[in-house]
This record gives C-alpha cells, structure tokens and sequence, in this order.
C-alpha cells in the first residue's frame, strides 16, 4: 500500500521519512488525547513539527520555507501526516492553505511580509476566512462587507467554521467590495489577529477533527490598509478558486491517509481475532471487504497523484479541466476514506464501536473530508459542467 509509481528524489524521499517517522513516534500516540480534549488545538506538535521544517517544508525556499512547492510532494507528506492522525496531521500542514492565495495574488512585498513570519522553528500561526453562516458551499454569495474609506477598507460581517480563529496570528478573509456582483465582487484582505473590531466566538463542539478548533468571526468597522488587499478588488474569489483546486487534491491526499490507517489496521485486527476456530481473515466476508478497500484505496492513490501531476503542469491544463479533475480526485478520496473507516469499524464489530480502538475516531474524522472546502455534491456538479 502506499506505492507511488512516480520515482522520487532524494529530497524527496527524505522528507517522506521524516514525516513517516514524526507521525509514528508523535502523530498517532498523541491522537486520542487530542481528540478527547475537544476544543484544544495540539501546539506543541505543531511547535515540534515546526522544529523539523514539517509545518513549512511547502513555503518557497526564498522566503525560507523548504521549497517544495510543487502539489505532488505536498500529496506524499500530507498522507503520511494524517496516517498518523487525519486532524492533527491537517493541522500541522494548514499554514499550506493560508499560504496558496498569498502565493497567487499577492505582490513581492507581501508575500515577503506574510510568508516569511511562517516559517522556522517559531512559526506564526495561520487562517482562512471565507465560510459564512448563509454561505457554506456557495462561496460567490458571502455578505461580509469591505467598504473603502481613506487609507483602506472597513470590514463588516461575519464568518463561520473559521479553522484556527482565536489561535492564528495571520488572517486571509474574503469580503465583498462590491455587493452588487457575485463572485466578481470578492476581494481578499490580509489581517493580523490583534485587529481593532475583529473578535472570535466560543470554540465550536464537532464531530472529529478536532485537532483543528473552529471559532466564528465577527467584523464590526475593522480597519484594512489598502497594503493589506490581496490583488486588485475583484481578485478575491479568483484566488481562492486557484486555493481550492490546490488543496482539494492536497485533502484528497489526507483522506487516503486516514483510508491506509484504517484498512492496515482491520488488517492487522483481522490476522489476530480468532472467531469460529480461525482467524477472522480466513472468513471470506472480512477478506473480500479487505480486498474491496485496498482497491479502492490505491485506484484513489492514483487519481490524487493524477491530479497532483496536472496542476503542477501549471498552464500547459486549462482550469476547467484542472479544477474538474481536483473535484474528481477530492471526490473519490473523501468516499474512499469514509468507506475504509466504516469497513474498519464493522471488520473490528463491537471493538470498533468503542474507543478502545482508534477506528471509531478515524471515522468520524473521515466524515470532514466529504464536507469541508466543497461537499460531494459540489464535487459532482464541478464534475458535471466538465463532462463534454
């Protein structure tokens, strides 16, 4: 499992022990103490992460990251992190998607500004500010308001499901500097946490993943220098657009981290639970449900990897056909990892429906990937539009 029929570099193969260890010796042990804790985002593993250049081995090398910019390592590393635990694993990585619209939009000084502070043994900590409580997947239909006044904009609005609000430091939010389009009305803004009339909510109670804490946002006249716009009004939703065709595949990768977790270990449970006077392996209802998810996780493998290939083939793809073949990659992963968890809770019976085993948390953190940065349904009708 876990094969990639690319060869890599030596940097890269480097990088993938690296992670494969950090995972083994401080992912996965830390993982049902996150999870039972709530609403208490794991730090210290980021700190420690960070001490190892994992949490910006993605920023370009000229701001001091480790230059791995391109989406196929990002896939490699972000399924060996969330192996280890998908929430964590996610977490450690997320300055990734704080990074991309930066990256795509902004101008050599800010992305001097705002990157650099990302990377080192001290990182700061990072958010994207795009969800609202009427406009989840429908993303062009957000109300949060950036009005101009003299020097900048003012802020007014709110966001919800913000991951990392309250903890991060640095803030990319998308606002509406002209209410009377849609998408072509969106604008991006850079703000730092300590900004005048930006205030967080309580910490929001999920189902998994809850290595990442969610907080709503509340923009009352916060004040954004025009140094701090993104591109040019109206660029916003282009930018982010570009974000989610990134890391849509990169979650896809995540997904089929917590898919190999979860079948190695009904796997290995199944080689060693003896029912009916053999190991339950021997049973042709466990192994061909075995079967059925190492299948599907390598054809998955596959189509991230696919996907991975072509947006770093930049220009030489149209969008349309980039971002269908995202949704398709994102798509099959996040079904791909929800069926593997719930395959490894039935495979592992009533032990998997305790919490004596971690297969029980894995599936509740799979359920994420078919919801956050666009739903199956979106996925499907992303694919649609693109079928010729």
């Amino acid at each position: 499992m876990n094969y990639t029929p690319w060869p890599l570099s030596d940097e890269q193969h480097d990088i993938l022990d690296l992670v494969r260890g950090f995972a083994a010796s401080t992912i996965r042990p830390n993982g049902r103490r996150v999870d039972e804790a709530d609403t208490e985002s794991p730090v210290g593993i980021f700190r420690a992460a960070a001490k190892l250049g994992i949490t910006d081995f993605m920023i370009p090398e000229e701001f001091g990251g480790g230059g791995f910019t391109d989406v196929f390592t990002q896939c490699l590393v972000q399924e060996q992190l969330c192996f280890g635990d998908p929430g964590i694993g996610n977490f450690v990585c997320s300055n990734g998607f704080f990074a991309d619209p930066i990256l795509a939009l902004g101008t050599d000084e800010q992305k001097e500004e705002w990157l650099r502070p990302l990377t080192g043994a001290d990182p700061k900590i990072t958010a994207l500010a795009t969800t609202e409580p009427g406009s989840g997947s429908d993303s062009a239909s957000i109300i949060t308001r950036a009005d101009p006044v003299e020097g900048g904009y003012v802020l007014n609005g709110q966001k919800a499901w913000i991951s990392n609000a309250g903890l991060a430091d640095f803030y990319v939010v998308f606002a509406k500097t002209d209410p009377t389009q849609r998408s072509r009305g969106i604008s991006a803004f850079l703000l730092p946490r300590d900004t005048e009339g930006m205030e967080f909510g309580a910490p929001m109670k999920k189902m998994g993943q809850r290595a990442i804490v969610c907080r709503e946002i509340f923009f009352s006249d916060a004040f954004v220098p025009v140094s701090g716009r993104l591109g040019e009004e109206g660029q916003g939703f282009y930018g982010l657009m570009r974000t989610f065709d990134v890391s849509r595949v990169v979650l896809g990768a995540a997904s089929l981290g917590t898919a190999r977790a979860a079948f190695e270990y009904a796997r290995d449970y199944a080689r060693e639970r003896t029912q009916f006077g053999t190991t339950i392996i021997d049973h042709q209802a466990v192994a061909f449900r075995l079967a059925d998810m190492a299948s599907r996780i390598d054809a998955a493998w596959l189509q991230v990897l696919n996907a991975a290939r072509m947006l770093d083939a930049g220009d030489a793809v149209d969008r349309q056909t980039m971002t269908s073949t995202a949704a398709m990659a994102k798509l099959t992963a996040s079904e791909t990892a929800m069926f593997c968890t719930w395959a490894a809770v039935q495979t592992l019976g009533g032990w998997g429906y305790s919490r004596e085993h971690p297969v029980e948390q894995w599936m509740r953190d799979a359920k994420l990937e078919e919801i956050e940065e666009g739903t199956s349904d979106i996925m499907r009708l992303l694919i649609s539009r693109n079928l010729g």
